[in-house]
């Protein structure tokens, strides 16, 4: 159930452009053993990866659960990634070129 409300906050924190708060809530996420770690451990890695869009959305989709679900998460993470041009770990919490 904490698995499940972190990668909550983890969603909530992406969307919004905060990328930091949102690794550390995937971080605690993938502390688990369910459902949820098992994506926060994909989406970890395609973060620090950089993995292609394609590779990420196979990865999650072969993990065992609701698959609209899993595609509602991965096009959450597609957009987050898009919408801030994500480079973590050197991402510099800058949205829109508002420096």
């Amino acid at each position: 159930m904490l698995e499940q409300f972190y990668f909550q906050l983890y969603e909530t924190e992406m969307t919004g452009g905060e990328i930091r708060r949102a690794v550390h809530f995937l971080k605690k996420t993938a502390k688990g053993k369910g459902f949820y770690s098992q994506l926060a451990n994909i989406i970890i890695d395609a973060l620090v990866e950089h993995t292609e869009p394609e590779k990420v959305k196979g990865r999650i989709m072969n993990v065992e659960g609701d698959e609209k679900e899993k595609e509602a998460i991965f096009f959450r993470f597609l957009y987050s990634y898009n919408r801030y041009d994500i480079s973590f770990p050197e991402y510099d919490s800058k949205r829109c070129d508002d420096r």
